[in-house]
């Protein structure tokens, strides 16, 4: 699996961060994203988005795949990227 950088961190720090968190929901201590924060949808694919990889369970956001693409869209509009 690829995943690209994320304002200062890279891919492989994202990835590892990412497996942890799925290895966390997989040993029921976080429970898994059911429904999205922003638009309420409970349907489809709803992932955790993680806004600060030094501290990723500090801020976990539910959101689906279409309000995750969303965020980012913006985020890269807002940063001139």
């Amino acid at each position: 699996m690829s995943i690209g950088s994320y304002k200062k961190w890279t891919g492989s720090q994202r990835l590892s961060v990412l497996k942890d968190i799925k290895a966390k929901i997989g040993q029921g201590l976080i429970a898994p994203p059911s429904k999205c924060s922003k638009c309420g949808s409970s349907s489809g694919r709803i992932d955790y988005h993680v806004e600060d990889y030094d501290d990723p369970l500090a801020n976990l956001e539910e959101l689906c795949f279409k309000c995750h693409l969303a965020h980012h869209r913006a985020e890269k509009a807002d940063s001139g990227g």
